[in-house]
């Protein structure tokens, strides 16, 4: 199953203002193995996990996601493999109703509208806000954005998931429903947090 494989090759990234983010980076991770990048403020842990979605492009080196080198001709297919749940709900959730932004991925998919309709409903039950389905995006919580953001993710069917503090702003209920649906996901998981014991 090669294309659930990460793999990095001295991984660098320099933004604009010249603050070297990733230095040399190499790693393998495997289909099905979870993975915690812990580390402080700054460290590079976001701008890490922005190239495994596309969002950066390597300044150098290399980093191949299964059976494509990230570049700007495969970042699609890089897109369609690796769901990324932000640190900020915020910038995930732009649509009226959570429906719609549970919906959004698969419509742009080109899937079916039932099946939409099926996927919006079991991921929004898996995460625990089936109830929340018809309410607007900007009157929940920040941990009922969390659960919507990360069903957004789920509705995709990614053979990746990566989350970038996925328990930040989580009351304890909502933190061990979230550890124990990631433990649930059989693919591949990437996780910057500054959660130990999550990890």
């Amino acid at each position: 199953m090669s294309h659930h494989i990460v793999q990095a090759e001295n991984l660098a990234y320099t933004y604009p203002d010249g603050n070297n983010a990733l230095k040399n980076i190499s790693f393998l991770i495997t289909h099905g193995e979870s993975v915690a990048i812990v580390g402080a403020n700054g460290a590079g842990k976001s701008t890490l996990l922005m190239h495994l979605n596309g969002h950066l492009l390597p300044g150098k080196g290399s980093l191949r996601i299964g059976d494509f080198p990230l570049t700007k001709e495969t970042v699609h297919n890089i897109r369609r493999s690796v769901g990324m749940v932000f640190q900020d709900s915020d910038d995930q959730l732009f649509m009226p109703t959570v429906y719609d932004d549970v919906a959004f991925g698969p419509l742009n998919m080109g899937l079916p509208a039932d099946v939409v309709n099926e996927r919006v409903k079991s991921t929004l039950e898996t995460v625990g806000v089936l109830h929340l389905i018809n309410r607007p995006t900007h009157r929940l919580s920040g941990g009922e954005k969390r659960s919507v953001a990360i069903a957004t993710v789920l509705s995709m069917s990614p053979d990746i998931l990566v989350m970038d503090e996925p328990t930040s702003n989580l009351d304890p209920k909502a933190r061990r429903r979230l550890i124990n649906l990631l433990k649930s996901f059989k693919h591949t998981k990437i996780i910057a947090t500054h959660d130990l014991d999550g990890a």
